[in-house]
């Protein structure tokens, strides 16, 4: 696979878009252990992240277009009718994406300038959002609709609450992630309700590098009331 493909699950299926041109689409059939190339993208792009709400698989990424500009564009590949709705230009700056997520059926996306974005798309519409702007997240996951990303700075794992708008940290794993030393990058996906954390190791130009896993259960305390004497 080439550099900057992002992946996107669908039952049995995974969606890879590589997004160097417009054939850089194609759809790997787990059950069959087969590969077919998807319809044409509407619009070639550069450094493309996707994710999926209901059922549309929403590409974003960057486009050089005929008046030798970079733009931000959107295209959406609707998985039940296997087609490409129109390309939708964003008007959120020139800068290539970070990273990509859906909660709480929003895009979530974050670009290389630190600024994050929240996308509508029920009214195809665009935020920037503050608070998300406060740590550089990325490679990060969703569970239980809270964003979770592994911070190498401090070497805790943030989460982000969209509801309360606040951000916090992942205690109980603090032994755990002091020990990792020389892992080129750490990676948090959500699976079944948990928190899953992959441990890449090795140097980038061996062939072959050690990949550890750690899964993470989750529970979230919620924080009493104080009663006030009357």
């Amino acid at each position: 696979m080439p550099d900057y493909r992002s992946f996107v699950t669908v039952g049995s299926r995974i969606y890879v878009f590589c997004g160097i041109n417009r054939t850089s689409a194609l759809t790997i059939d787990c059950g069959s252990h087969t590969v077919q190339p998807l319809p044409s993208m509407p619009v070639p792009m550069y450094h493309a992240t996707a994710d999926i709400i209901e059922g549309r698989i929403y590409v974003v990424g960057k486009h050089y277009c005929d008046d030798f500009v970079w733009k931000k564009v959107m295209v959406v590949f609707n998985t039940e009718t296997q087609k490409w709705e129109e390309p939708r230009v964003i008007k959120a700056g020139i800068a290539a994406w970070r990273g990509c997520v859906v909660v709480v059926g929003m895009l979530y996306l974050k670009d290389n300038h630190n600024d994050s974005f929240v996308y509508e798309p029920k009214e195809n519409k665009w935020e920037r959002d503050e608070m998300l702007n406060l740590h550089d997240w990325e490679n990060a996951c969703v569970v239980d609709d809270v964003l979770y990303y592994f911070d190498y700075g401090v070497k805790r794992i943030r989460a982000y609450d969209p509801k309360q708008r606040c951000w916090g940290v992942v205690n109980g794993l603090e032994d755990l992630l002091a020990k990792q030393k020389g892992y080129l990058c750490i990676d948090t996906v959500g699976y079944c309700g948990r928190l899953v954390l992959f441990f890449h190791k090795g140097k980038k130009e061996e062939v072959r590098r050690e990949i550890w896993r750690a899964d993470i259960s989750l529970k979230i305390r919620q924080r009493k009331k104080r009663r006030s004497k009357t």
